[in-house]
Parts: structure tokens; C-alpha cells; sequence
């Protein structure tokens, strides 16, 4: 199969931020890392082998994700973020429940629905299922209020077959400069283990540190931390007091796969935004916003070829861009292009694409499609 984009990510780069993570949170406390989302648009299946060996939890999204995980190969630890009763509709749900309980996945649950579907599985299989309890501390997303949690984790306990093995919550605002919403969702999470007696010697992980976490606040480490964005060498925000030595896996290039002489007064692109005003050479690289490459970064954003940087003219279309390559008289069809950095000081680097497009580095990388092929390099 030909793929006219080529996504190489770096093994070599991925363990460097494993070893700054860990230095992070030191031996005891269990890496979660997190790899939903394809592995954040670096490809799940390509980085098994090395998350597996480099991480003690993995960490996804929907019952979807977990499985395949297992289909893939992987036999540790993983832990869905979403309840099983949001991905799947009756009647699919209860195959859905029955499989996840069968291939050892931990589960989140986060209400007394979720406890009465999860026992019922638990009988039809006669599989006892392992849970984390969510608890919803400020986020205002999916979770548990603390309130509820006691009265909740009493019913679990009464379960027969139904196994807390975790707690968690998520913050909201670890990764702006003021970290005073996030000590305040801490406080509230400290309340709640306090009150249904969770502290280190209850055999109960205890997680609260997304990336920005890891990073920032210490005292959120607990049990185990769950990064995901630093995993793939990136901050969480610009505002992050650490800025530690994360090194960016992902390195996006294609090829010039045409090129043409335009007049002055050539516009180009939907819309014929951009109007040259000399004569100019033109290069089409063919990735678009169906590739994840944003609209947004349309006369904006630039590429490199042979280390000099082309820019972008006229809007990004779904499946190709033009550059201006009149100030690189030898650019040529076949010249491989830049299109996505992994040096951070790069103006096609993920960080600097997010402040041009308006966006976070998440949305960068989560947006990468299937129509590239994606390569393991050391």
C-alpha cells in the first residue's frame, strides 16, 4: 500500500520521557500511560511492545480501545476511563460487560447503574470484575460527587464478586500557572479517602496526575499517575512551572509531489485567498485537514524542505497544501517535506502549530488520520 505521508516516531525518544517520568515520581509510585486515542495519533499497535515494557498500567478511553489492546497481544494491567454502559447500547452491552470481566480489564464505575450491570455480569460469567471508583472533585465531567462515594463503596464492598482495586480523580487546571483549583480538588480528594479510610496500607491505588501533574505537583503522585501527552514528549501547556527535557516522538514528512511557475496575480486555493505579487514557484504536498493537518493553520503554518521553510499559501484543502518554495530554487517533485517537527524550537514543531491554530499540542497529534504510514525509529 502507498501512503503518501510518512509518521516516523522515535523509540528512543519515547523511553527518554519514560525516564523523565519516572524520575518524576520515583520507584514506588505505578506509571499509567496513556494511550487512547490510537496512542495520541502515534498508533497504538506500533508502540505495544514498548509501552508493555515501559509502563506498569495502560490506561484508554472506551471498552473499545481495551479490548483490542488484548486482541493486539498485550496481557497487563489496563484500566478503562469511560464506563462500559457508555459504549454500548442494550442488547450489546451485556456481551460488551462479559468480555471486558473475561479478559481481566479494570473498569471505571461511578454510580449504583453502573454497580448493578457490573454484578450482573460478574454472575453470568462467574468472573469477578476489578473496579476504580471515579470521583468527581471539580472537574464537573464523569464521576462520582464526593458525597456519593461512601454510600457507594459500601454497596461495592457488599458485592461478592466485584473487587475495588483503585480510586481516582481527574484536575481540571493542573496545568496552569495557578495551581490553586487544583490543590482545591486534591483537598476534596484527600476528604473522600479519608472518609471511606483509603491511605497507604489499604492495597487501594490511589491516582489523581494527568501529565500536567506529573510534572507540577508532586503531592498529587499518590499510588500511580497516568500520562499521557508527556508520554509522546510534549507539555501539557506553556504555563507549566517544570518545563523538564521532554523529547517529541513524532517527525511528519511527505514529498513535493508537483511544482509550477505562476505569474504575479496568481491567486491560489478555495477561496483564492492568497495572491502572489512576483513571479513565484509553487510545490503541492498532499496532506490535508482529512490527515489532521489543520484548516486553521491555512496562510499561516510552515513546512521545510532540506531544512529551509517553505510557508503555506492559500488554505489548507482536505487532501493537499501549497507551499512557496520561490526562495528554494532547487526544491523539485520527490523532495521529502517537513511537515511536522520534532525539535521544539522548530516553527513546524507540534507546540508552535497549536499556538498558530489556536489549540493545544493535544489537538495537533490526537487529529493525526490512518491515511499515513506510521514507522518505529530509534
Amino acid at each position: 500500500m502507498h501512503n503518501y505521508i510518512k509518521a516516523e516516531i522515535s523509540a528512543a525518544a519515547v523511553r527518554a520521557n519514560f525516564a523523565v517520568l519516572r524520575d518524576c515520581v520515583g520507584p514506588r509510585v505505578k506509571i499509567c500511560a496513556v494511550v487512547k486515542a490510537n496512542a495520541y495519533g502515534h498508533g497504538q499497535d506500533l508502540l505495544l511492545e514498548l509501552m508493555a515494557e515501559l509502563a506498569d498500567w495502560l490506561g484508554v478511553a472506551t471498552p473499545a480501545e481495551a479490548l483490542h489492546l488484548r486482541e493486539i497481544g498485550y496481557d497487563g494491567p489496563i484500566l478503562v476511563f469511560f464506563a462500559a454502559c457508555t459504549d454500548n447500547p442494550q442488547p450489546n452491552l451485556a456481551r460488551t460487560l462479559d468480555e471486558l470481566i473475561r479478559k481481566r480489564v479494570t473498569l471505571t464505575i461511578a454510580s449504583q447503574v453502573e454497580l448493578d450491570l457490573l454484578t450482573k455480569a460478574t454472575r453470568r460469567t462467574e468472573t469477578t470484575a476489578e473496579v476504580h471508583v471515579m470521583v468527581d472533585t471539580g472537574m464537573t465531567r464523569s464521576g462520582l460527587p464526593p458525597d456519593d462515594v461512601p454510600g457507594l463503596m459500601r454497596q461495592i464492598r457488599l458485592a461478592p464478586a466485584i473487587d475495588i482495586t483503585g480510586i481516582y480523580t481527574h484536575l481540571a487546571c493542573a496545568d496552569e500557572t495557578d495551581k490553586t483549583s487544583a490543590r482545591r480538588q486534591l483537598a476534596c480528594f484527600e476528604q473522600v479517602l479519608d472518609t471511606c479510610g483509603i491511605d497507604d496500607g489499604s492495597g487501594i491505588l490511589r491516582h489523581a496526575a494527568s501529565s500536567a501533574a506529573v510534572l507540577d505537583l508532586p503531592e498529587a503522585h499518590y499510588d500511580m499517575v497516568r500520562p499521557g501527552v508527556a508520554v509522546y514528549g510534549y507539555l501539557p501547556s506553556d504555563q507549566m512551572h517544570n518545563r523538564l527535557p521532554l523529547k517529541p516522538a513524532l517527525r511528519l514528512t511527505a514529498h513535493v509531489i508537483q511544482t509550477k511557475t505562476v505569474p504575479a496575480g496568481t491567486r491560489v486555493g478555495y477561496g483564492q485567498t492568497y495572491e502572489f505579487q512576483r513571479e513565484s514557484r509553487v510545490g503541492l504536498v498532499p496532506v490535508g485537514y482529512a490527515d489532521g493537518y489543520m484548516r486553521s493553520l491555512s496562510g499561516k503554518a510552515i513546512m521545510r524542505i532540506a531544512g529551509q521553510d517553505v510557508p503555506i499559501r492559500g488554505r489548507v484543502s482536505m487532501d493537499q497544501t501549497t507551499v512557496d518554495i520561490t526562495d528554494h530554487p532547487t526544491a523539485k517533485v520527490g523532495d521529502e517535506v517537513e511537515i511536522i517537527s520534532p525539535d521544539p524550537a522548530a516553527a513546524n514543531s507540534v507546540e508552535n502549530l497549536a499556538r498558530l491554530a489556536g489549540t493545544i499540542p493535544y489537538e495537533i497529534i490526537c487529529r493525526l488520520g490512518d491515511r499515513m504510514q506510521r514507522y518505529l525509529v530509534e
